[in-house]
């Protein structure tokens, strides 16, 4: 009897400890699951340092002002990447009064989908370094739409908070935004 006893003790204790690793493993792939929650600022934050500063990247190929070289493609890499990741990120509510409201609706989800799927149809373009500027155009148009409709429906008083970044004045002035 000690000898069967301590024969299925081993195992025994074996699956109680995997249990106990499983439990913890579980807990790890929910939290990792969870996503973030919050952002640390406000949506708005979000928008005018991710979504605006890309889009004026997308923009400028649009209109033909061409990247020169290296880090200029690297710079509208960027952007493309930062259109795809901020329109995710902007579905999550931060600091801002009508962040939580934004982040819920519906409305506002399609939108920022629709920047993220606007900058995966860019990637193809600024991998491939094209300088198809209709192709641009296209992009950007899409982006323009996609924010005019957005703004119309939740943000028509643009802009607010007073965050406001410097190239209007310089795309204004028809200096290249790679300089």
């Amino acid at each position: 009897m000690k000898r069967i006893i301590a024969t299925l003790a081993l195992p025994l204790a074996a699956l109680s400890l995997a249990s106990c690793q499983q439990e913890a493993q579980d807990a790890a792939d929910a939290e990792a699951t969870a996503g973030l929650q919050s952002l640390p600022v406000s949506i708005n934050a979000s928008m005018v340092g991710i979504i605006d500063q890309s889009a004026d990247f997308i923009w400028a190929v649009g209109n033909g002002d061409m990247p020169r070289d290296d880090h200029d493609w690297d710079q509208v890499r960027g952007a493309v990447y930062d259109m795809i990741l901020g329109g995710q990120i902007i579905k999550v509510p931060g600091t801002g009064e009508f962040d939580e409201q934004w982040a819920n609706n519906f409305d506002w989800r399609q939108h920022s989908d629709e920047l993220t799927q606007i900058g995966q149809d860019a990637l193809p373009l600024v991998e491939a370094r094209s300088e198809d500027v209709e192709a641009w155009r296209a992009i950007g148009d899409r982006l323009v739409e996609n924010c005019l409709a957005c703004h119309e429906l939740f943000k028509p008083d643009v802009p607010t908070q007073g965050i406001l970044h410097e190239s209007t004045e310089r795309e204004s002035r028809g200096i290249s935004i790679f300089d």
